[in-house]
């Protein structure tokens, strides 16, 4: 973790210091209501506009706080450690803001990327079908072209924010369609109240609990001419396009996540005494202890060493499915592990032990299970 510390810039260090004091002025204070209520916490990500953590990637006129990629997840991985649900609002958020900065046209970015950025408007990426994965040349929601735009019908599933958001990038296959590609392209969709024949459907589950995603259907949904997002066949080129930064980003939750139990656990067993004696003074409690130190050092390493290469423009996509594996595996460690050495009050639901375990269970099966992780990182090496 030293290492890590050593190779930070004076601007890391100050994003980092503004995610510190967003999340103990605003996350913190608010992650158990969130998790009670199970409600989408806009006002957190209208504050998390306000202070400039939804910016960080964007070009430096939409914010008054830019980074690097390092900076990034510096910033997704504090906000993990109190609210696994508030950071991957955030990370769905910035990944559909992404696109539209490195494709949109100069109106499409005065239009969408200020608000996004200060959080009064909110993006989500839908690429994956219920029946198709996210495979290009299986996907079934189509736009027809019109005389003045496009309408789009056919269904998607999961999506960060999706049916909350306010504008929603809709991988979608153009009809008529081209000769030379697919066709599949991207279309800015405006929120559910504000697009005709757009539904969505929330899909409850067991963790994460404030964010939201879900089924969305798109019924002959009419948009112009101008939310088309880059050109006609460009679609997966722009889904994929952050495809490393996202897996990335999964692993900086991951270790945020993994951390915050892992703290609470050091700080239970200095205070928890049995036998006259502090329970981390116990082989039992130390070995433990021990192991989740270990894990989530190295899964730190992996997650930063492609952060930094992504920083450099020089992303390799088996660092990036090496970071995702190792810190959402980790969280599942460290949470397991962190709720034994509470011993039965890490069950309790007044304790945050139960919520870090639920959190952590998703990251592995989101962006890239942790089977397709391993495939791709042996695939990488044998090169095949």
């Amino acid at each position: 973790m030293h290492l890590i510390e050593n190779a930070l810039s004076e601007s890391h260090r100050t994003v980092r210091e503004r995610a510190d004091e967003f999340v103990e002025d605003v996350v913190e204070p608010r992650a158990d209501e969130i998790e009670a209520s199970d409600e989408f916490p806009r006002d957190v990500v209208e504050e998390a506009g306000e202070r400039g953590l939804l910016g960080l990637l964007l070009p430096e006129e939409y914010g008054d706080l830019t980074t690097d990629f390092v900076g990034y997840c510096l910033a997704v991985e504090r906000v993990a450690e109190a609210s696994g649900a508030v950071a991957e609002t955030i990370q769905g958020h910035t990944f559909a803001a992404l696109p539209i900065a490195r494709f949109g046209t100069d109106e499409q970015r005065e239009r969408f990327l200020e608000p996004m950025a200060s959080g009064d408007a909110v993006g989500a990426m839908l690429l994956t079908e219920p029946g198709a994965g996210s495979s290009p040349s299986e996907l079934q929601t189509v736009a027809e072209a019109t005389d003045d735009g496009y309408r789009i019908s056919g269904e998607k599933a999961f999506g960060t924010n999706a049916g909350v958001a306010d504008v929603h990038l809709v991988v979608a296959r153009k009809r008529p369609q081209p000769d030379d590609s697919h066709g599949v392209s991207v279309f800015l969709v405006p929120g559910v109240d504000d697009a005709d024949g757009f539904s969505f459907d929330r899909v409850e589950y067991m963790g994460m609990r404030g964010h939201v995603t879900g089924d969305s259907t798109f019924d002959e949904v009419a948009i112009p001419a101008d939310n088309l997002l880059g050109s006609v066949g460009q679609g997966f080129r722009i889904a994929m396009g952050t495809i490393d930064m996202a897996r990335t980003g999964i692993g900086a939750i991951g270790t945020g996540i993994a951390r915050g139990a892992f703290d609470a656990a050091v700080d239970y067993a200095g205070d928890r005494e049995q036998g006259g004696k502090a329970i981390g003074e116990y082989q039992a409690v130390q070995v433990l202890v021990a192991d989740m130190y270990q894990q989530l050092s190295g899964a730190r390493h992996a997650v930063y060493s492609a952060a930094h290469a992504i920083a450099d423009d020089a992303a390799e996509t088996r660092l990036s499915s090496s970071a995702k594996l190792a810190g959402s595996e980790t969280a599942e460690f460290v949470t397991r592990n962190a709720m034994q050495v509470y011993g039965g009050k890490g069950y309790r639901t007044d304790l945050p032990l139960e919520r870090y375990y639920r959190d952590a269970r998703i990251l592995s099966l989101i962006g890239g299970t942790s089977e397709i992780q391993r495939t791709t990182i042996a695939r990488e090496t044998l090169d095949l």
